[in-house]
């Protein structure tokens, strides 16, 4: 943010928050966050000190995310219902000081990179860490639609959900129009493979490591909603335990972080329900392909970005190691 823009943004927080800053603000965008802007805004107020994050949309945008005013009253409702997100504090439409839809919520503290939290080396800490998200993502499932959340997310019907996510990926593939033989042979897989699914539940859409924040032993918030939509339960829970979301920790099957089972029997004990991890096969595949095509449409981000950013540009170096990874899934090698 430029020096103007810092100025009509501390003119906001005075006229709708209430929060008038006796000191500069510091402001510092947040590492992550590729497909979405997120800026660490802090300062003296008083005797307090104000800490909060503002969420904006990026240059350009992933195609299946969803807008910053569907996030901020999904984030809205979810805060309602006791689920541990950020509480959300404010809403401005594009016409403003940033040129973007974006909101402001609560800053949480804790720590969400995860090459750190896959490497804490305290086995009773990470499995402890493991049991509160299982519980944590176990009542995120148990929501119910309401009125409220049918205004925000629609409930689709369960006959046509699996066949829809195939058609998504096979589309979005297509507007790439790249050639990439391991993630067509995938899809054609998954065409023949479709499982059983259980009624549809609220989906995170995006519930991995990096995008939980703990505070020492447990979760304090979780984070990035923008992929949230109702689907089978396994859809979360295949992509948490994903190798490519395991930050090189492959041996911890949940999430890098430690064993399957203890994830499982924490989300038993709120759900009832519980997933074996021979379950999981099309779950898997279905995570890689997603990722390897988000991975593809980041690097056209950076072509199409006024400003090129190395971490989009880095993203296309994923694609082999992903396909790899969909062999290896196919082949019962994972």
């Amino acid at each position: 943010m430029d020096s103007v823009q810092q100025q009509d943004l501390k003119k906001l927080l005075v006229d709708h928050l209430n929060f008038n800053p006796a000191s500069d603000l510091h402001i510092k965008k947040l590492s992550g966050g590729a497909i979405q802007e997120n800026w660490a805004i802090s300062g003296q107020s008083n005797d307090s000190k104000c800490e909060i994050v503002l969420r904006k949309n990026a240059a350009t945008v992933v195609e299946a995310s969803s807008d910053r005013q569907q996030e901020y009253e999904l984030l809205d409702r979810l805060y309602e219902l006791n689920i541990h997100v950020p509480q959300p504090l404010f809403f401005a439409k594009k016409d403003n000081f940033l040129n973007s839809d974006f909101f402001i919520m609560d800053k949480i503290t804790g720590i969400a990179e995860g090459h750190k939290l896959v490497r804490l080396n305290n086995a009773e800490l990470q499995t402890k860490i493991l049991q509160d998200i299982g519980q944590q993502l176990a009542n995120i499932h148990k929501i119910e639609s309401d009125p409220q959340l049918e205004k925000i997310i629609q409930k689709p019907s369960k006959e046509h959900y699996l066949q829809n996510l195939i058609d998504d990926s096979l589309l979005q593939l297509d507007k790439l129009k790249r050639h990439r033989p391991v993630l067509e042979f995938a899809l054609s897989w998954m065409q023949h493979n479709q499982p059983e699914i259980d009624d549809l539940v609220l989906i995170h859409g995006d519930f991995r490591t990096g995008n939980i924040m703990i505070d020492q032993d447990h979760v304090s918030g979780i984070l990035d909603w923008e992929f949230t939509h109702w689907g089978d339960r396994r859809e979360d829970i295949g992509w948490f335990t994903a190798k490519c979301w395991r930050f090189g920790q492959n041996q911890n099957i949940a999430g890098g972080i430690g064993a399957y089972k203890d994830l499982m029997q924490a989300y038993a004990q709120i759900s009832d329900v519980y997933i074996p991890e021979f379950e999981l096969k099309f779950w898997h595949v279905l995570s890689h392909v997603r990722w390897a095509i988000i991975a593809m449409q980041q690097s056209n981000r950076n072509v199409n970005n006024d400003l090129p950013s190395l971490e989009l540009a880095l993203t296309e170096f994923m694609l082999p190691q992903l396909e790899k990874n969909i062999l290896d899934i196919l082949g019962d090698k994972e």
